[in-house]
């Protein structure tokens, strides 16, 4: 009987994690966009990311056009996205769009766990402590150190990531462990109860 508790909670505590057996992890997917309303600095940024087939890299000239691609996207569990955001966009007519700040509270509002790097020229610089309160992970300057500093930010990024992802696993497979001694416990409390 005993036995048969403990097979009961096993397989309720790997459906509720979702972890059948350790060789079946799902894999992390690391989507990178880089929205810019200058093509040729955001294909400039797309070629100085290091394996670039270890990420899907998206690249957008304006805001309207990236957040309507987050806001039709279906996150999933694992996958880490990454933003690098311009502050100033304007259209072929010289007609303002969304600004960075409007993108990225937009981008926050879709899914806070998207990371976003705000890119800052030095006139935009004022913009950092906002952009930082409205949940930018880095205000970095749009300089030529950027195309050195971008491998650097995404690795650290997708680092403090999983390590979150692997906290998170780790506490539930904790409570799954102390809900079955308690389990345990209480079947062999029973048991001697009813045998002695």
């Amino acid at each position: 009987m005993i036995w048969v508790l403990l097979n009961i909670f096993y397989n309720l505590g790997a459906n509720l994690t979702g972890h059948r057996s350790m060789s079946k992890k799902s894999k992390t997917i690391a989507h990178i966009y880089i929205v810019d309303h200058d093509f040729v600095y955001t294909t400039s940024l797309k070629k100085a990311i290091e394996k670039p087939s270890k990420y899907t890299i998206q690249t957008f000239v304006t805001g309207e056009r990236f957040i309507a691609h987050i806001a039709s996207h279906t996150f999933r569990k694992n996958d880490i996205h990454i933003v690098f955001l311009g502050y100033h966009f304007v259209d072929d007519r010289d007609q303002t769009l969304m600004n960075g700040l409007e993108i990225l509270e937009a981008t926050k509002v879709i899914n806070p766990n998207i990371e976003v790097v705000m890119l800052y020229t030095p006139n935009e610089a004022t913009f950092g402590a906002y952009a930082r309160n409205s949940g930018a992970y880095s205000f970095v300057p749009k300089n030529d150190t950027i195309f050195l500093r971008i491998n650097n930010i995404v690795m650290r990024i997708i680092s403090q990531k999983v390590l979150e992802q692997k906290r998170k696993s780790f506490l539930i497979s904790a409570k799954i462990f102390v809900a079955y001694l308690l389990v345990l416990l209480l079947a062999i409390v029973i048991f001697s109860l009813l045998y002695s």
